[in-house]
C-alpha cells in the first residue's frame, strides 16, 4: 500500500470516529449536575459514566492520529532515500508513541474505575505519561530530523543541484 493510500485510510477512520462521536447520545450529567447545597452551581458528576457512552472511540482516534503523524513524517522523505534503517526507526518510534498513548489511556481508565492513582515524578501516573511520554516520543522524531537532515531530507548533492537550478533560472531571466 502506498503511503498516500494509508494516509487516506487513516483520514477516513478519523472522520468516521468523529462522526460517531457527534452522533452519540449525550451522556447523563455531561453538562454538570446541580450542586446539593448551592443553587446555581453545577458539579462535574461521574466522569466514568460520562465517557462510557463513547466506548474506546477516543483511544482509537488518537491511535489513528499518531499513525497519521508518522505517515506524514515518513512521506516527507524522498522515496529513494527510504532505507531499512529509516523504516526500523519509524517502526520503533511509532511503536513507542503508541505504547505511551496506551499507558496514558489505560491509566486514566483505571483512575476512573478506582478513583485512585499512583504518583510518579510529582504527578498522577497518567499525567506523567502524558508529560514525559507523549512529548518525549515525538521529541525523538524532532531530533531525528535534526541529526539525519543531510542523510534523508537534504543531502549535499540535492542542495548543489538546487543551487545549480537557481543559477540557471537567474541566468535565463538576466538574458531576457
Amino acid at each position: 500500500m502506498k503511503s498516500i493510500h494509508f494516509v487516506f485510510v487513516l483520514l477516513l477512520i478519523i472522520a468516521g470516529i468523529t462522526a460517531y462521536i457527534f452522533m452519540a447520545e449525550q451522556p447523563p450529567g455531561a453538562t454538570g449536575l446541580q450542586h446539593t447545597s448551592i443553587n446555581g452551581l453545577s458539579v462535574g458528576g461521574d466522569r466514568g459514566s460520562q465517557v462510557s457512552a463513547l466506548g474506546n472511540a477516543p483511544y482509537y482516534f488518537q491511535v489513528a492520529v499518531i499513525l497519521l503523524a508518522g505517515a506524514m513524517l515518513y512521506m516527507g522523505i524522498a522515496p529513494h532515500r527510504r532505507d531499512a534503517q529509516l523504516k526500523l526507526f519509524f517502526a520503533v518510534g511509532l511503536g513507542f508513541a503508541l505504547f505511551v498513548w496506551t499507558m496514558v489511556y489505560t491509566g486514566y481508565e483505571a483512575y476512573l474505575a478506582t478513583g485512585e492513582s499512583n504518583i510518579a515524578f510529582g504527578f498522577p501516573v497518567p499525567t506523567t505519561w502524558m508529560l514525559w511520554g507523549i512529548w518525549g516520543s515525538f521529541v525523538v522524531f524532532d531530533l531525528f530530523y535534526v541529526v539525519a537532515f543531510r542523510r534523508y531530507f537534504l543531502p549535499k548533492e540535492d542542495e548543489a543541484a538546487f543551487d545549480a537550478l537557481v543559477r540557471e533560472i537567474k541566468s535565463e531571466q538576466e538574458a531576457l
